[in-house]
């Protein structure tokens, strides 16, 4: 077990390194790399603008115009087969139109800069983690990763988030006012707990005195009123943290845990049904210069093309997270599998943290959020 967790922990390392040289190791703007695609002369697209200090106009577009888009992953290549295709779909159905250039595991944005690096037209499309953008995304990310509303299976939170910002004008212009434009959206897997050691937990209580990492402001909150201690950390730290005993486990998923080399370190856990602690997405964002470039025609193919985006990467997510639950097992892993009457008292443990954070949202301007929150709550129960 030893060797295997070293071997683990050097991989991580590995990929640490080069998600960090990715991010740009502090979270600031990076210069934007060259463009390799960019035509010798300019064409509408995020990074196919006319020189700057130029006096005469982009050429209006043509038939012939080629619209070259620089396409940010947040995961590496591997974990995005089914995102590939769509894009591989959309570029061939352009008849030559459209050029994609793929940069995997935010080799060309990062997690901090992303929604500036979109308008700053460093890059024209990317997938972005709104619930690490709370602040300019708070009504999207209650519903997104508010712990127990139920997602169950956890990728539906997909297609209902889509009805929501169809339904709601409010969470459309949470992306407007942030100078982007909403493609669609792809499901990550449900979070669970995920322990260093068998803690044996069941009841909120039991996470008095555990050190667990969390990404999201409300599963951390709720760590600490359970008397447990939330720790924030990139995910590029995860294996180090969890491999060095530094924190006990993690409220994440799998899937996060086998990307970053994380997974030999565990070795229980506890799963909330499908729905997990609770269910996130990621959305798939253009930078609005680079969507208004597209004539209408070529907008439509990516259009045609959100829900095949969407289902398309949660059906590999769900696999690859059956995978890797499995995989926990068979090597020795204790999971526990809580019943729906057991996540009751998880939800019951956590419905005044709730109603205290709407109440903040109102307070900070965002009047609709609870109505916001009771419309997502209603479609999670009536689809039970």
């Amino acid at each position: 077990m030893k060797a295997r967790k070293t071997i683990a922990l050097i991989l991580a390392l590995s990929l640490a390194v080069a998600l960090i040289a990715g991010c740009g190791g502090d979270g600031g703007s990076s210069p934007a790399p060259a463009n390799p695609a960019a035509p010798a002369s300019p064409a509408p697209g995020g990074n196919n603008q006319q020189a700057p200090g130029t006096d005469a106009p982009p050429p209006p577009p043509s038939d012939n115009t080629v619209y070259r888009f620089n396409v940010s992953f947040s995961m590496p290549e591997f974990s995005a087969p089914e995102m590939i295709a769509v894009f591989d779909r959309i570029q061939e159905a352009s008849n030559g139109r459209i050029e994609f250039t793929h940069y995997f595991s935010w080799s060309l944005t990062s997690v901090p800069t992303c929604i500036d690096d979109l308008n700053a037209n460093l890059v024209d499309i990317c997938v972005v983690p709104i619930h690490e953008h709370v602040n300019l995304f708070p009504l999207s990310s209650l519903i997104t990763v508010t712990p127990f509303l139920g997602f169950d299976p956890f990728y539906v939170i997909g297609a209902m988030y889509d009805e929501m910002i169809n339904e709601w004008p409010e969470l459309a212009q949470e992306y407007t006012s942030n100078g982007v434009k909403y493609w669609t959206n792809i499901p990550m897997p449900a979070y669970n707990i995920y322990t260093t050691g068998n803690h044996n937990i069941r009841v909120p209580g039991d996470l008095r005195g555990l050190r667990l990492l969390s990404g999201t402001e409300l599963a951390r909150r709720f760590i600490q009123a359970q008397g447990g201690a939330p720790v924030f950390s990139p995910v590029t730290e995860y294996a180090t943290s969890l491999n060095s005993g530094v924190v006990d486990g993690a409220v994440t998923h799998a899937n996060l845990l086998r990307a970053v080399g994380s997974l030999d370190f565990i070795e229980a856990g506890t799963l909330f049904a499908e729905a997990g602690v609770h269910a996130a997405i990621m959305a798939w964002l253009f930078s609005q210069q680079a969507w208004d470039s597209l004539p209408a025609d070529l907008q439509q193919l990516f259009t045609n093309e959100a829900e095949a985006m969407r289902d398309g990467h949660a059906q590999w997510d769900y696999n690859s997270h059956s995978g890797n639950i499995a995989a926990i097992e068979g090597e020795g892993g204790e999971l526990i599998r809580l019943t729906y009457d057991e996540i009751k008292a998880w939800e019951d443990a956590f419905a005044s943290l709730a109603d205290e954070y709407i109440q903040e949202l109102i307070g900070n301007g965002h009047t609709s959020a609870q109505a916001v929150y009771d419309a997502i709550k209603a479609k999670v129960d009536a689809s039970r």
